[in-house]
Protein backbone atom coordinates (compact mmCIF):
# COMPACT_ATOMS: atom_id res chain seq x y z
CA UNK A 1 0.00 0.00 0.00
CA UNK A 2 1.29 3.44 -0.88
CA UNK A 3 1.07 6.20 1.68
CA UNK A 4 -2.63 7.06 1.69
CA UNK A 5 -2.15 9.72 4.36
CA UNK A 6 0.20 11.92 2.35
CA UNK A 7 -0.83 11.15 -1.24
CA UNK A 8 -4.28 12.21 -2.45
CA UNK A 9 -4.09 9.95 -5.52
CA UNK A 10 -3.07 6.95 -3.45
CA UNK A 11 -5.83 7.69 -0.96
CA UNK A 12 -8.54 7.93 -3.62
CA UNK A 13 -7.48 4.64 -5.25
CA UNK A 14 -7.36 2.90 -1.85
CA UNK A 15 -10.69 4.40 -0.77
CA UNK A 16 -12.53 3.22 -3.89
CA UNK A 17 -11.11 -0.30 -3.58
CA UNK A 18 -11.87 -0.45 0.14
CA UNK A 19 -15.48 0.63 -0.27
CA UNK A 20 -16.02 -1.78 -3.17
CA UNK A 21 -14.83 -4.85 -1.21
CA UNK A 22 -15.70 -4.18 2.43
CA UNK A 23 -18.16 -6.51 4.18
CA UNK A 24 -20.95 -5.13 6.39
CA UNK A 25 -22.87 -8.35 7.12
CA UNK A 26 -21.42 -10.14 10.13
CA UNK A 27 -22.68 -13.50 8.88
CA UNK A 28 -20.38 -13.14 5.87
CA UNK A 29 -17.44 -12.63 8.23
CA UNK A 30 -17.88 -15.89 10.17
CA UNK A 31 -15.91 -18.94 9.02
CA UNK A 32 -16.72 -22.47 10.21
CA UNK A 33 -13.46 -24.28 10.95
CA UNK A 34 -13.40 -28.06 11.10
CA UNK A 35 -9.96 -28.44 12.71
CA UNK A 36 -8.12 -25.33 13.96
CA UNK A 37 -4.80 -27.17 14.04
CA UNK A 38 -5.03 -28.09 10.35
CA UNK A 39 -7.02 -25.60 8.31
CA UNK A 40 -8.31 -26.53 4.90
CA UNK A 41 -7.20 -24.43 1.95
CA UNK A 42 -10.70 -22.95 1.67
CA UNK A 43 -10.91 -22.09 5.39
CA UNK A 44 -7.52 -20.42 5.44
CA UNK A 45 -8.18 -18.52 2.22
CA UNK A 46 -11.52 -17.19 3.51
CA UNK A 47 -10.05 -16.03 6.81
CA UNK A 48 -7.05 -14.44 5.08
CA UNK A 49 -9.28 -12.62 2.59
CA UNK A 50 -11.51 -11.25 5.36
CA UNK A 51 -8.49 -10.01 7.30
CA UNK A 52 -7.08 -8.39 4.17
CA UNK A 53 -10.35 -6.68 3.24
CA UNK A 54 -12.02 -5.99 6.62
CA UNK A 55 -8.98 -6.43 8.86
CA UNK A 56 -10.86 -9.08 10.88
CA UNK A 57 -12.49 -12.51 10.63
CA UNK A 58 -14.68 -14.42 13.05
CA UNK A 59 -14.32 -18.18 13.27
CA UNK A 60 -16.03 -21.09 15.01
CA UNK A 61 -14.40 -24.39 15.91
CA UNK A 62 -15.51 -27.68 17.46
CA UNK A 63 -14.70 -28.16 21.14
CA UNK A 64 -10.98 -28.82 21.69
CA UNK A 65 -9.15 -31.00 24.18
CA UNK A 66 -6.40 -28.40 24.57
CA UNK A 67 -7.57 -24.91 23.69
CA UNK A 68 -4.21 -23.22 24.14
CA UNK A 69 -2.31 -25.50 21.77
CA UNK A 70 -5.16 -25.41 19.23
CA UNK A 71 -5.26 -21.60 19.12
CA UNK A 72 -1.48 -21.31 19.01
CA UNK A 73 -1.46 -23.68 16.04
CA UNK A 74 -4.34 -21.80 14.40
CA UNK A 75 -2.52 -18.47 14.72
CA UNK A 76 0.77 -19.88 13.48
CA UNK A 77 -0.90 -20.90 10.23
CA UNK A 78 -1.36 -17.17 9.58
CA UNK A 79 2.26 -16.37 10.37
CA UNK A 80 1.51 -15.11 13.87
CA UNK A 81 4.59 -16.22 15.75
CA UNK A 82 6.14 -12.94 16.96
CA UNK A 83 4.09 -12.60 20.13
CA UNK A 84 4.15 -9.84 22.71
CA UNK A 85 5.54 -11.18 25.99
CA UNK A 86 3.65 -8.69 28.14
CA UNK A 87 2.55 -8.99 31.76
CA UNK A 88 0.47 -12.08 32.58
CA UNK A 89 1.15 -13.87 29.30
CA UNK A 90 1.16 -17.61 29.79
CA UNK A 91 1.71 -20.24 27.09
CA UNK A 92 3.32 -19.10 23.80
CA UNK A 93 2.02 -15.54 23.98
CA UNK A 94 -1.54 -16.34 25.11
CA UNK A 95 -3.04 -14.43 28.04
CA UNK A 96 -6.05 -15.70 29.98
CA UNK A 97 -8.52 -12.81 29.96
CA UNK A 98 -10.71 -13.53 32.96
CA UNK A 99 -11.57 -11.93 36.28
CA UNK A 100 -8.56 -11.98 38.58
CA UNK A 101 -8.42 -11.97 42.36
CA UNK A 102 -4.76 -10.90 42.29
CA UNK A 103 -4.50 -7.27 43.40
CA UNK A 104 -1.80 -6.29 40.88
CA UNK A 105 -3.50 -8.00 37.91
CA UNK A 106 -6.98 -6.68 38.74
CA UNK A 107 -5.64 -3.13 38.33
CA UNK A 108 -5.86 -3.78 34.59
CA UNK A 109 -9.44 -3.52 33.31
CA UNK A 110 -9.33 -6.58 30.98
CA UNK A 111 -8.89 -8.75 34.07
CA UNK A 112 -12.07 -7.39 35.68
CA UNK A 113 -15.77 -7.57 34.81
CA UNK A 114 -15.93 -3.86 33.97
CA UNK A 115 -16.62 -2.35 30.58
CA UNK A 116 -13.67 -1.36 28.39
CA UNK A 117 -13.95 1.65 26.07
CA UNK A 118 -12.77 1.85 22.48
CA UNK A 119 -9.08 1.08 22.07
CA UNK A 120 -6.46 -0.66 19.98
CA UNK A 121 -4.27 -3.24 21.68
CA UNK A 122 -0.83 -2.07 22.79
CA UNK A 123 -1.61 1.61 22.17
CA UNK A 124 1.08 2.37 24.79
CA UNK A 125 3.78 0.24 23.13
CA UNK A 126 6.87 1.72 21.54
CA UNK A 127 7.04 1.58 17.71
CA UNK A 128 9.54 -1.27 17.85
CA UNK A 129 6.98 -3.30 19.85
CA UNK A 130 3.95 -2.34 17.79
CA UNK A 131 0.96 -4.70 17.94
CA UNK A 132 -0.12 -5.39 14.38
CA UNK A 133 -2.48 -8.32 15.02
CA UNK A 134 -4.30 -10.05 17.84
CA UNK A 135 -6.55 -13.03 18.34
CA UNK A 136 -9.31 -13.51 20.88
CA UNK A 137 -10.92 -16.88 21.52
CA UNK A 138 -13.84 -17.68 23.82
CA UNK A 139 -13.40 -20.78 25.95
CA UNK A 140 -16.39 -19.96 28.15
CA UNK A 141 -18.71 -16.92 27.92
CA UNK A 142 -20.08 -14.87 30.79
CA UNK A 143 -23.51 -15.55 32.23
CA UNK A 144 -24.59 -12.22 30.77
CA UNK A 145 -22.89 -9.30 29.07
CA UNK A 146 -19.37 -9.25 27.71
CA UNK A 147 -20.45 -8.08 24.27
CA UNK A 148 -17.65 -7.13 21.90
CA UNK A 149 -17.94 -4.21 19.52
CA UNK A 150 -15.41 -3.37 16.86
CA UNK A 151 -14.77 -1.41 13.70
CA UNK A 152 -11.98 -1.62 11.14
CA UNK A 153 -9.65 1.27 12.01
CA UNK A 154 -9.05 1.90 8.32
CA UNK A 155 -12.77 2.49 7.81
CA UNK A 156 -12.73 4.94 10.72
CA UNK A 157 -10.02 6.95 8.99
CA UNK A 158 -11.77 6.74 5.62
CA UNK A 159 -15.13 7.93 6.93
CA UNK A 160 -13.60 10.73 9.00
CA UNK A 161 -11.53 11.92 6.05
CA UNK A 162 -14.51 11.85 3.70
CA UNK A 163 -16.54 13.91 6.17
CA UNK A 164 -13.79 16.27 7.35
CA UNK A 165 -10.25 16.02 5.94
CA UNK A 166 -8.96 18.46 8.58
CA UNK A 167 -10.09 16.16 11.39
CA UNK A 168 -8.36 13.15 9.82
CA UNK A 169 -5.20 15.20 9.28
CA UNK A 170 -5.15 16.42 12.89
CA UNK A 171 -5.25 12.81 14.13
CA UNK A 172 -2.05 12.04 12.17
CA UNK A 173 -0.02 14.65 14.09
CA UNK A 174 3.24 13.08 15.26
CA UNK A 175 2.57 14.02 18.89
CA UNK A 176 -1.22 13.67 18.92
CA UNK A 177 -1.46 11.27 21.90
CA UNK A 178 0.88 10.63 24.81
CA UNK A 179 0.89 7.92 27.49
CA UNK A 180 3.23 8.41 30.46
CA UNK A 181 5.75 5.84 31.61
CA UNK A 182 4.53 3.02 33.83
CA UNK A 183 6.51 2.86 37.06
CA UNK A 184 6.12 0.11 39.68
CA UNK A 185 8.14 0.24 42.91
CA UNK A 186 10.53 2.71 41.35
CA UNK A 187 11.14 0.53 38.30
CA UNK A 188 10.16 1.71 34.82
CA UNK A 189 8.14 -1.10 33.24
CA UNK A 190 7.15 0.92 30.18
CA UNK A 191 8.61 4.13 28.79
CA UNK A 192 6.60 7.21 27.82
CA UNK A 193 4.81 6.66 24.50
CA UNK A 194 4.21 9.62 22.18
CA UNK A 195 2.85 9.35 18.66
CA UNK A 196 0.04 9.88 16.16
CA UNK A 197 -3.42 8.34 16.38
CA UNK A 198 -3.50 7.38 12.69
CA UNK A 199 -0.24 6.51 10.93
CA UNK A 200 1.28 4.48 8.13
CA UNK A 201 3.21 1.54 9.57
CA UNK A 202 6.75 1.62 8.22
CA UNK A 203 7.21 -2.15 7.99
CA UNK A 204 3.91 -3.14 6.39
CA UNK A 205 2.97 0.18 4.68
CA UNK A 206 -0.53 -0.34 6.11
CA UNK A 207 -2.69 2.28 7.77
CA UNK A 208 -2.86 1.66 11.52
CA UNK A 209 -4.27 3.35 14.59
CA UNK A 210 -3.19 3.71 18.23
CA UNK A 211 -5.96 4.95 20.47
CA UNK A 212 -7.77 4.60 23.77
CA UNK A 213 -10.84 6.26 25.21
CA UNK A 214 -9.37 5.75 28.66
CA UNK A 215 -8.58 9.39 29.38
CA UNK A 216 -6.89 8.75 32.76
CA UNK A 217 -3.14 9.28 32.33
CA UNK A 218 -3.66 10.03 28.63
CA UNK A 219 -2.85 13.45 27.19
CA UNK A 220 -3.36 14.98 23.77
CA UNK A 221 -1.25 17.56 21.99
CA UNK A 222 -2.08 21.07 23.15
CA UNK A 223 -3.85 22.36 20.06
CA UNK A 224 -7.51 23.16 19.54
CA UNK A 225 -7.49 21.24 16.25
CA UNK A 226 -6.33 17.98 17.80
CA UNK A 227 -8.54 18.26 20.87
CA UNK A 228 -11.58 18.92 18.71
CA UNK A 229 -10.61 16.08 16.37
CA UNK A 230 -10.54 13.67 19.33
CA UNK A 231 -14.03 14.83 20.36
CA UNK A 232 -15.30 14.21 16.83
CA UNK A 233 -13.61 10.79 16.77
CA UNK A 234 -15.34 9.79 20.02
CA UNK A 235 -18.68 11.05 18.71
CA UNK A 236 -18.21 8.97 15.57
CA UNK A 237 -17.41 5.85 17.59
CA UNK A 238 -20.48 6.38 19.77
CA UNK A 239 -22.71 6.37 16.69
CA UNK A 240 -23.68 3.59 14.35
CA UNK A 241 -22.53 2.94 10.79
CA UNK A 242 -22.77 -0.17 8.60
CA UNK A 243 -19.13 -0.75 9.55
CA UNK A 244 -19.74 -1.01 13.33
CA UNK A 245 -20.00 -4.63 14.46
CA UNK A 246 -21.41 -6.07 17.69
CA UNK A 247 -21.25 -9.69 18.83
CA UNK A 248 -21.17 -11.63 22.09
CA UNK A 249 -18.83 -14.49 21.45
CA UNK A 250 -19.98 -17.91 22.55
CA UNK A 251 -17.83 -20.91 23.47
CA UNK A 252 -15.53 -22.01 20.64
CA UNK A 253 -15.84 -18.74 18.72
CA UNK A 254 -12.87 -16.51 18.00
CA UNK A 255 -11.74 -13.28 16.37
CA UNK A 256 -8.57 -12.87 14.32
CA UNK A 257 -7.65 -9.34 13.26
CA UNK A 258 -5.06 -6.75 12.32
CA UNK A 259 -5.46 -4.89 15.62
CA UNK A 260 -8.87 -3.38 14.92
CA UNK A 261 -10.45 -0.78 17.18
CA UNK A 262 -12.66 -2.54 19.74
CA UNK A 263 -14.48 -2.33 23.07
CA UNK A 264 -16.20 -4.65 25.59
CA UNK A 265 -19.32 -4.28 27.72
CA UNK A 266 -19.43 -5.16 31.42
CA UNK A 267 -20.46 -8.69 32.30
CA UNK A 268 -21.70 -10.97 35.07
CA UNK A 269 -19.90 -14.26 35.58
CA UNK A 270 -21.19 -17.72 36.35
CA UNK A 271 -20.01 -19.03 39.70
CA UNK A 272 -18.73 -22.34 38.38
CA UNK A 273 -17.36 -21.38 34.93
CA UNK A 274 -16.19 -17.78 34.77
CA UNK A 275 -15.74 -16.01 31.45
CA UNK A 276 -12.44 -17.02 29.87
CA UNK A 277 -10.94 -15.61 26.69
CA UNK A 278 -7.56 -16.54 25.25
CA UNK A 279 -5.81 -13.51 23.75
CA UNK A 280 -2.64 -13.40 21.69
CA UNK A 281 -0.92 -10.18 20.64
CA UNK A 282 1.53 -10.20 17.75
CA UNK A 283 4.11 -7.87 16.21
CA UNK A 284 3.31 -9.06 12.67
CA UNK A 285 0.12 -8.92 10.57
CA UNK A 286 -2.17 -11.76 9.58
CA UNK A 287 -0.58 -13.42 6.55
CA UNK A 288 -2.09 -15.44 3.72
Amino acid sequence: MANIITSTDDYQFWRDEKLAKVQTNIENCLVEVNNPTQLSTAEKSKISDLCRINNFALFHTPAQQNYESSIISFNQQFGLTEFDQHLYVQNQGLAHITQSDQSDQSEFIPYTDRAIGWHTDGYYNAPEARIRAFSLFCVSPAQSGGESQWIDQQMVYLLLREDSPDVAKALTHAQAMSIPEHVVDGQIRRKTSVGPIFFTDEITSQLYMRYTQRKKNISFYASDEIRQAVVILDQFLAGQTPYHFSHTMQANQGLLCNNILHKRSAFTDRQDTPRLMLRGRYFNRVQS
